[in-house]
């Protein structure tokens, strides 16, 4: 079983249907994708044992995203931009007020690349934050991820700051993308 998903909005689907029956003698469809989810469901991370005498540390994880993982999303490949990140709680720890600073990159999964990562977001929590189950940011600009979208397997690091729990926790984690698709007919 996954523990990733993609979702995106239904007209899409019909748009490029008729798209692609009307262009049928054209050479090639393209469709705005204003919308589009993946998320890497339940994603762990390690409790950190004192963590409240120990007071702000930082950790890093990372999820690997493959071409299984996106189906069709990997088709959306003429214009790729990360909008925002998303974490959403699973499990026992329900408020996320504790992580006051997070980095997230996107990287080319294969060993031998030469495509630097790309920073999606640079977090730091705001002082008047209320506890929450779900962390949201949004990115200043659109950061195009087009080159590295290409790639057979993304690598998604996190690197995390603030006054862990004690206990391991758990978060899905969406990245809220938009673009183009292109098709060859």
């Amino acid at each position: 079983m996954r523990n990733s998903k993609f979702t995106s909005t239904a007209p899409l689907i019909l748009a490029l249907t008729c798209a692609a029956g009307a262009a049928a003698s054209c050479a090639r469809v393209e469709a705005d994708v204003s919308e589009a989810k993946v998320t890497k469901e339940a994603v762990n991370f390690q409790g950190i044992p004192g963590g409240s005498q120990l007071g702000e540390v930082s950790t890093t994880q990372s999820f690997t995203l493959t071409s299984d993982d996106l189906s069709w999303a990997k088709d959306m490949n003429a214009e790729v931009y990360a909008y925002a990140v998303e974490f959403k709680a699973v499990g026992a720890v329900q408020d996320l007020s504790f992580i006051h600073y997070a980095r997230i990159t996107m990287s080319d999964g294969a060993a031998d690349s030469t495509t630097p990562a790309v920073e999606i977001i640079n977090y730091q929590r705001p002082d008047n934050a209320q506890p929450s189950p779900e962390l949201d940011v949004k990115t200043s600009y659109p950061i195009d991820v087009t080159k590295l979208w290409a790639s057979k397997t993304i690598v998604v690091t996190m690197e995390l700051a603030g006054v862990f729990p004690e206990q391991t926790w758990s978060a899905d984690v969406t990245l809220n993308l938009g673009g183009k698709i292109s098709y060859k007919l």
